[in-house]
């Protein structure tokens, strides 16, 4: 079974899921139908509280823990088309960040392969067994310009600019008629989640209120909320800021997006459209949005069927 999962500092996602990175540890045994794991004697539970940021997600087990609750939701979504008696074997697709891939690949293949033993755990108080039959990580924002590299033909394109809004980064790589240039990538860390922080001190300091980080996304996706028009607005204002300030950042590192065709891959763009497209219009020039938020998961799983493929050829 092949099973892609894009470890997020924000979100988890699955082909089919999408959930925040976090858990809690549990005293009580999971029951019956609880959304929650056990894994080596320790019970968990998924939590709406992000796991604070890791510039290394091998540091500790908890990505561990939140992959393996990504598959169990998979393998549970899958009951009647996979055998779910016995060892369940799984070719896992993971990513890194550009600027991470390099020095981290090997270290997070390892992370989750782990010579390939069997995974006991339980899942909704459900015994499962799984071994990894093999783990390939791949490049994060790379995988979703491939997604949709043919349909909108980007690699006839001189320049084309990927940025990929995360949660705590902002990960970008420059693509030339399709080929990734290694001189221009890298990270920066003004995800979304610094503007949440900014939004939640601006709100604070005027109106006195706490914005938590679902109110933030409510309010900059448009949904009805309880909140006065001049909190709505100020929001926004912050957010346009954010944005204004993250592009401009681009031109100091040597890339003139006026010069480029740009794509906007992540959760973080998506939450970000619309002030996309109002600020743009000092560019002139061609960007694409890919609204997708497993955009990169689906990425790695064309990349390892086109592999697949070659080998098959050869």
């Amino acid at each position: 079974m092949i099973l892609g999962v894009d470890t997020g500092n924000k979100m988890i996602k699955t082909d089919h899921f999408i959930f925040h990175s976090g858990i809690k540890v549990k005293e009580q045994r999971i029951l019956n139908g609880e959304e929650g794991i056990c894994y080596k004697g320790v019970n968990y539970i998924e939590n709406s509280q992000r796991i604070t940021y890791l510039q290394d997600k091998t540091a500790d087990e908890r990505y561990y823990i939140l992959t393996l609750l990504g598959i169990a939701k998979e393998l549970e979504r899958e009951e009647g088309n996979v055998r779910t008696k016995g060892i369940i074997p799984i070719t896992l697709l993971v990513g890194l960040p550009p600027g991470d891939y390099g020095r981290q690949k090997r270290r997070f293949q390892e992370y989750f392969y782990r010579q390939g033993k069997t995974v006991h755990f339980l899942y909704k108080n459900r015994p499962y067994q799984i071994t990894y039959t093999d783990v390939k990580v791949y490049m994060q924002a790379y995988s979703a310009y491939l997604l949709i590299a043919n349909r909108l033909r980007l690699v006839e394109y001189s320049k084309v600019l990927i940025i990929d809004i995360g949660g705590f980064t902002v990960d970008y790589l420059m693509v030339r008629y399709g080929v990734v240039q290694p001189t221009q990538i890298d990270s920066i860390p003004e995800g979304i989640i610094t503007l949440y922080k900014r939004i939640n001190a601006g709100i604070r300091q005027h109106f006195n209120l706490l914005l938590d980080e679902t109110d933030i996304d409510n309010i900059l996706f448009k949904r009805n909320t309880q909140y006065p028009e001049k909190v709505l607005r100020r929001t926004f204002e912050i957010a346009k800021d954010y944005l204004v300030e993250l592009l401009g950042t681009f031109l100091e590192l040597g890339i003139d997006i006026r010069t480029t065709v740009t794509v906007f891959v992540g959760g973080g763009s998506i939450l970000l459209t619309d002030l996309i497209e109002d600020v743009w219009v000092r560019y002139n020039s061609q960007y694409f949005i890919v609204d997708d938020p497993q955009a990169n998961v689906k990425g790695f799983k064309k990349q390892y069927l086109a592999e697949l493929a070659d080998s098959a050829e050869t």
